[in-house]
């Protein structure tokens, strides 16, 4: 009867190990859900701020884009085109020589030539 009697305590302790063991494991998957469940409602508050940051974004460029006009925007620019021409030819009115005769590119040429002629043949490079 001894034997019989630990052998049935010792089931019964082994059986209470079972239920607390799957008593723990369910307890740790409650937690686990709910931990889910916040981190889900969470991500759900953050997405409804992004959504109306969106459209208050949104909102605020139909606003503004009321303001620009393209057309005014292109007009400004060939205005801007047509000022940077008649700077162009103002410079070039302002840069043109007077009294100057013109000169023969091709003398020009000759000219340069010899001027290359001279400097090979002398040998004094002090100059440089």
């Amino acid at each position: 009867p001894g034997k019989n009697a630990v052998k049935q305590k010792a089931m019964r302790v082994l059986k209470q190990k079972k239920q607390y063991e799957a008593q723990s494991d369910n307890l740790r998957q409650q937690s686990f859900n709910m931990e889910q469940v916040n981190y889900t409602t969470q991500m759900l508050k953050d997405t409804k701020i992004t959504v109306n940051a969106m459209k208050t974004g949104l909102k605020e460029m139909k606003k503004e884009y009321k303001n620009v006009n393209i057309d005014q925007i292109e007009d400004m620019q060939d205005e801007l085109g047509d000022m940077m021409e008649d700077a162009s030819e103002i410079q070039e009115a302002l840069g043109r020589s007077y009294g100057m005769p013109d000169v023969d590119e091709d003398e020009l040429e000759a000219e340069l030539d010899a001027l290359g002629d001279e400097i090979a043949l002398d040998d004094d490079t002090s100059y440089l």
